[in-house]
């Protein structure tokens, strides 16, 4: 008879802990399945954008203006974390990699660029009409930045831009 209780008793611990191992496994499972949800979902969204530069040119007002367009299928927003380099030599022939931050400024300060506008065509000022302020598919941005020291004349220089996903365009501009 007792035999018989403590086969009983070890029979129900090796259940509850085959139970409680298979919860928790079940639950590492889901929570790994989650995860690889989100990854596969920031893939897709990076595998859909693509953005190219069209144009990049110096002005004489100390301007560097650089023309983009969304050549992806995905809506591209939130400015503020998108990131500008310029690579460029000042007149003394000095190397400079200045990273801009965004500014919402009419006109950009000192080492930061603005977003100048988005158009269906940047080139004849065609306004956005769907979505202001998103730069949708097809669209060009005008981006306007402004770099001190001042672009040295006769450089050949490079500006970046790369979206909050990380996809990259790059353009040479010389002054």
């Amino acid at each position: 008879m007792e035999t018989a209780i403590i086969s009983i008793i070890c029979i129900v611990l090796i259940l509850v802990g085959g139970m409680t191992m298979a919860q928790g496994f079940l639950s590492s499972v889901d929570t790994t399945t989650l995860g690889m949800e989100t990854v596969v979902e920031r893939d897709e969204g990076i595998m859909r954008t693509n953005l190219a530069t069209i144009s990049a040119s110096y002005l004489p007002s100390n301007i560097l203006e650089v023309v983009l367009q969304n050549n992806g299928q995905t809506k591209l927003s939130d400015f503020a974390k998108w990131d500008v380099i310029v690579q460029y030599y000042d007149s003394g022939s000095a190397y400079y990699v200045t990273w801009l931050p965004y500014t919402e400024n009419a006109t950009p300060g000192d080492n930061q660029w603005r977003k100048e506008g988005i158009y269906l065509d940047a080139q004849n000022l065609t306004a956005e009409v769907f979505e202001p302020g998103i730069l949708n598919p097809g669209e060009e941005m005008i981006i306007e930045a402004k770099v001190n020291p001042t672009v040295g004349t006769g450089t050949t220089n490079l500006v970046v831009t790369s979206t909050p996903s990380g996809i990259p365009a790059s353009i040479s501009f010389t002054n």
